[in-house]
């Protein structure tokens, strides 16, 4: 019996929390929901170190606060959630039903894929095609807001919010090949890629506004950066503008200050 066929007693802790939409989910924490929500999507989270899901119980642990799901027949949509910290509806809640609104996938929530080859029959060639067209399916059905640091030009940093779970990564947007751009969020840095559904979804917003003799126009880098380029292994590159400047050819103190990522922050 599957979840569509069984009454609303049957259906379990993992049948609830893949049917849970942003608006239920906004009910059940109440006349903040939302906020809380957007508040919380600003949790990094490793799924695999701070998550449990059974059929029964959903345990999420932070810092500085535990937040359980569980069922109880009298709780809003039957489902009851906790803090050990706050005792209320708040951030870590909010942190708790953002993962589970964005993670459907990866929390074993979605709907089963179409039957396909089964993957241990795949070659590395078709797993990769494979993982990049998941994620290209998640970059079309997902609602993100995105929003550009240089409308001018398609090779600029980009603030990309999902819709539902509000959380907010940045994307550096270098090229259409894999590996040539860069996202703050998890799964790139994870998934040995050089891809993920946020770059994807700017690449989708860029080939919709610029002209094709725009975009065929290559990234040219204007600066001396070092930056860490995720793949199947971590390595670190150098990037180098096609003229070097002449204070910098001689100068130790210049390639000292030159430490920072595509787009950004310090290493």
């Amino acid at each position: 019996m599957d979840a569509d066929t069984r009454t609303e007693q049957q259906l379990t802790l993992k049948d609830r929390l893949s049917r849970l939409t942003f608006l239920q989910a906004c009910r059940l924490l109440g006349e903040h929901g939302a906020r809380l929500i957007r508040e919380g999507g600003r949790y990094e989270i490793a799924i695999e170190e701070q998550v449990y899901l059974g059929d029964d119980l959903f345990r999420l642990k932070l810092d500085d606060a535990v937040v359980t799901i569980t069922l109880m027949a009298e709780a809003p949509g039957r489902l009851r959630w906790n803090c050990t910290r706050c005792g209320r509806a708040c951030e870590h809640i909010g942190a708790a039903f953002s993962l589970i609104l964005e993670e459907k996938m990866a929390l074993g929530l979605a709907a089963p894929p179409p039957e396909r080859v089964p993957v241990e029959s795949l070659s590395e060639e078709e797993l990769i095609r494979r993982a990049i067209e998941e994620r290209e399916e998640r970059a079309r059905q997902e609602r993100m807001s995105i929003k550009s640091a240089d409308p001018r030009t398609p090779w600029a940093d980009y603030l990309v919010t999902n819709a539902v779970s509000g959380k907010t990564y940045r994307v550096a947007l270098r090229g259409f090949e894999r590996g040539q751009s860069y996202c703050s969020c998890p799964d790139y840095r994870k998934n040995t890629l050089g891809i993920c559904k946020h770059i994807l979804a700017v690449q989708r917003r860029v080939k919709a506004r610029f002209p094709a003799d725009v975009r065929s126009r290559p990234y040219v880098q204007t600066d001396l950066a070092v930056y860490l380029r995720y793949g199947t292994s971590l390595e670190l590159r150098l990037l180098v503008p096609p003229r070097l400047p002449a204070e910098w050819r001689n100068s130790d103190a210049g390639w000292r200050s030159c430490w920072r990522p595509p787009g950004g922050a310090a290493r």
